[in-house]
């Protein structure tokens, strides 16, 4: 076996020497900095986090206005069709009114125009006949 010699001690001192100046010097320092960083990144990634959530949120909240929206319309759509055809069945009953009443004044003024023309018809007659005849003739009135 060998003995070991003071070259031993001197080369562990240095070992320990080195292995501390790169602790204090290197390793330290790079897991401060390695630690800073993951606490900052954790930080954004919790903000990125909530971000994603309020994000699904505010699109599920206009998915939902959208639909509404929609429905809406729909219904008001519905309710001026209604109306519509309402005004337009108000319109044909008021127009159907109108024509009975036409066409009831129109017979009225059909039988006073046939009693008016009977009886110039008449009065035309005996005086054609009167002149034909050259005499009077009594009219049947």
């Amino acid at each position: 076996m060998l003995a070991p010699d003071w070259s031993l001690f001197v080369t562990v001192g240095i070992f320990l020497l080195v292995a501390y100046l790169l602790n204090v010097l290197v390793f330290k320092p790079v897991m401060t900095v390695l630690d800073e960083r993951s606490r900052l990144t954790g930080d954004v990634r919790q903000a990125l986090s909530d971000y994603d959530q309020r994000l699904a949120e505010y699109e599920a909240a206009l998915r939902a206005g959208r639909v509404a929206a929609a429905k809406i319309i729909e219904e008001r759509r519905a309710a001026a069709l209604q109306r519509r055809g309402e005004v337009i069945e108000s319109a044909k009953q008021s127009a159907a009114a109108e024509v009975a009443a036409a066409t009831q004044a129109l017979a009225a003024q059909v039988a006073a125009a046939k009693e008016t023309l009977a009886r110039d018809a008449e009065q035309v007659a005996a005086s054609i006949a009167e002149t034909i005849l050259g005499r009077r003739i009594g009219t049947p009135r």
